[in-house]
């Protein structure tokens, strides 16, 4: 990486979590994004991809969008989907610190 042998850095998780050696075995496995960074709260100066392997529920795929459908009482039910979205996201996220911000974009 070329990192000059007097400059500090921390190797984090995407959430953060600075690797060490005491958790290194539990944190680092295959397919885990890691970051090398100067500090652990350092910030990212252009949006970052990873890839996510998901393998969604079998109820989620043949039943996606009922509630959201029906509880839009004839309305457009996409605004509806979007909440969902948002309030199934921050749940997913309660425990992390810091800032937590949603982006939806649609193309």
């Amino acid at each position: 990486f070329g990192i000059p042998s007097d400059e500090t850095f921390v190797i984090t998780t995407t959430n953060r979590k600075e690797i060490t050696e005491d958790n290194f075995s539990e944190l680092v496995h295959d397919g885990v994004t890691l970051y090398l960074l100067q500090s652990v709260d350092q910030m990212l100066l252009l949006a970052t991809k990873e890839r996510i392997d998901f393998l969604p529920h079998y109820d989620t795929l043949v039943k996606s969008g009922m509630y959201e459908y029906y509880a839009s009482e004839g309305q457009n039910p996409l605004p509806f989907a979007l909440a969902e979205l948002i309030d199934n996201s921050l749940s997913a996220t309660s425990q992390n610190t810091g800032i937590r911000s949603i982006e939806i974009k649609l193309v």
